[in-house]
C-alpha cells in the first residue's frame, strides 16, 4: 500500500519540493528505487542537449519524448545526500533517439540523392540534416526489433542476404553505418557528405552488429518482445472485434475487453486499455485504432494489425531501454518517426515518470493520469478490481502461458473473426 500511496501523491504533485518530500515520507519503500520525473515547476537545467529542446517544443516535429515534458529531474537517496552536502550535483544520464522502420529507409536516399537537383527538401530530410548537423545521439534498437519478426517467423534461424527480407534489414544497417560516419565537419562548413568509414568497415560493422543482435543467445531476449507484440496484436484483435459487434456504450464495450483480457489475452496492459476507452468513447480521438474500418480489401489485415502493434510497443521499448541503463546513469528515451498516428498515439499517454527499482528488473512508468480514478469515474471500478483479483489473476497467468506454449494459434481464430465482421458477413 505504501508504494500505491506514494504513486498517487506522485500524480498529483506539481512541484518537484512536493516529490522530494513525498520521496522522504515514503523512504521505507522509495529507498530500493530511481526515479526520473517531470515536472513543469522544474526551472533548472535541461537534461536534452543543446538544441534538441526547441525541436521537441515544434508543432510538426518527427522527434517525440518519451516523457511528457524536457523539464526532467532525478532522484534517489544518494542524490538526496549530494544534494545536502553540495548544492551542484553532478547527475550522470544519458539518451538516445530510436528511429523507426520508415525513417531507417529513408537514409539510402539521403545519401544517394544529397545535393542532386530532384532531393526532396521534404521534412524528413530535414530531419536527417539535423541528426548531423546537431551530432544527436541515435540508436536502431527498434528497428532491429522490429524486424526480427518479420526475418525469422518462417523458422529459418539463421540471417541470410539470399533471403530478400533479409537482404532489405542488410541494406538498411549498412547504410545506417555509413550515415553514422559522415564526417559533421566537412557536412556543415563544406555542405559535403565525406565517410570517415571505408564502404568494406561498413560492411564489416554491419555484419557485427546483426552477428550481435541475432546470434542464438540473444533468441531468449528478444522473444519477451515477440510475446508482447503477439499479446497486443491479439488485444487490438478484440478491441476492433467488439468495437464492430456490438453497438453498446462505452462502458459496456470496455466490459466486454475486460472479459476479453480475463479469457483470451491473459495480461493486463494499462496504456492499451486507457487507449481502447478513448476509442470507444470517440473512434478519431484515436487514430492509430481507426486505421481498421469494415468494408473495402481486408487482404493482408493480420499483417496491418501486426504492423500496429508494432506501433503500440514503441513506449514499451523506450522503457525497456531506460531499465537496461538503469546502472550506468539515468536514461532518456526518444523515437523519431513521421507516421503522425503513431505520434499522437505516444502522446495519448503522457508519461509522468519513471520508477526503476535498483536490485531487479522492476519498473513502473507513472502516467499523469489516475488510471484507477479514470476507471472509477466511468463506473468500471468493479470490473478493474475483478480484473486484478487473486482468483482471475491465476486464470489471466494460465491463459498467459497457454497462448505461448501454442505460440500464439488463437490470434489465427480471433482473426478470422475480425475478418468477418468487417466484411459484413457477420452482424450482430
Amino acid at each position: 500500500m505504501d508504494l500505491g500511496n506514494f504513486l498517487y501523491n506522485f500524480i498529483r504533485a506539481k512541484e518537484p519540493l512536493e516529490i522530494i518530500m513525498q520521496w522522504e515520507i515514503y523512504n521505507d519503500i522509495t529507498k530500493d528505487y530511481k526515479l526520473i520525473a517531470t515536472s513543469e515547476k522544474y526551472h533548472k537545467d535541461i537534461v536534452y542537449p543543446e538544441g534538441l529542446g526547441s525541436i521537441l517544443n515544434q508543432k510538426n516535429t518527427d522527434f517525440v519524448s518519451y516523457f511528457m515534458s524536457e523539464k526532467i529531474f532525478f532522484l534517489d537517496n544518494s542524490i538526496l545526500q549530494m544534494m545536502l552536502q553540495n548544492s551542484n550535483v553532478h547527475i550522470p544520464y544519458d539518451y538516445s533517439i530510436m528511429l523507426d522502420t520508415n525513417y531507417t529507409s529513408y537514409i539510402e536516399t539521403f545519401l544517394k540523392k544529397f545535393n542532386a537537383s530532384e532531393f526532396t527538401e521534404g521534412s524528413i530530410y530535414k530531419t536527417l540534416d539535423s541528426l548531423l548537423r546537431n551530432n544527436f545521439n541515435y540508436d536502431y534498437t527498434f528497428y532491429l526489433l522490429e524486424n526480427y519478426k518479420n526475418l525469422f517467423s518462417s523458422g529459418k534461424e539463421m540471417f541470410t542476404i539470399s533471403n530478400q527480407k533479409h537482404l532489405a534489414v542488410y541494406e538498411n544497417l549498412y547504410h545506417l553505418e555509413l550515415f553514422k560516419s559522415i564526417n559533421q565537419q566537412s557536412y556543415i562548413n563544406g555542405n559535403e557528405i565525406e565517410f570517415m568509414i571505408s564502404e568494406n568497415e561498413a560492411k564489416q560493422r554491419t555484419d557485427e552488429l546483426i552477428n550481435i543482435f541475432f546470434k542464438t543467445n540473444n533468441k531468449d531476449k528478444l522473444k519477451v518482445f515477440i510475446d508482447m507484440h503477439q499479446n497486443i496484436t491479439l488485444l487490438l484483435i478484440g478491441i476492433w472485434q467488439i468495437q464492430f459487434s456490438s453497438k453498446a456504450s462505452a462502458k459496456n464495450k470496455m466490459k466486454m475487453v475486460f472479459e476479453f483480457v480475463i479469457n483470451k489475452v491473459g495480461i493486463y496492459y494499462e496504456r492499451e486499455l486507457i487507449t481502447a476507452f478513448k476509442y470507444f468513447e470517440n473512434t478519431q480521438s484515436v487514430g492509430m485504432l481507426n486505421k481498421i474500418n469494415k468494408g473495402g480489401n481486408q487482404e493482408g489485415l493480420l499483417e496491418r494489425i501486426e504492423n500496429i502493434a508494432w506501433d503500440f510497443l514503441v513506449p514499451r521499448v523506450m522503457e525497456f531501454q531506460i531499465n537496461i541503463n538503469k546502472e550506468k546513469s539515468f536514461f532518456i528515451p526518444l523515437f523519431l518517426s513521421h507516421d503522425k498516428k503513431l505520434k499522437e498515439l505516444i502522446r495519448l499517454f503522457k508519461i509522468k515518470g519513471v520508477l526503476l527499482n535498483k536490485e531487479n528488473k522492476e519498473y513502473i512508468p507513472i502516467s499523469d493520469l489516475n488510471t484507477t480514478q479514470f476507471f472509477e469515474e466511468r463506473g468500471l471500478l468493479d470490473s478493474l478490481e475483478r480484473l486484478k483479483s487473486e482468483e482471475v489473476m491465476a486464470k489471466r497467468a494460465r491463459v498467459r502461458e497457454e497462448n505461448i506454449d501454442t505460440n500464439f494459434e488463437i490470434i489465427n481464430t480471433e482473426i478470422e473473426k475480425l475478418t468477418q465482421l468487417l466484411d459484413g458477413n457477420k452482424e450482430k
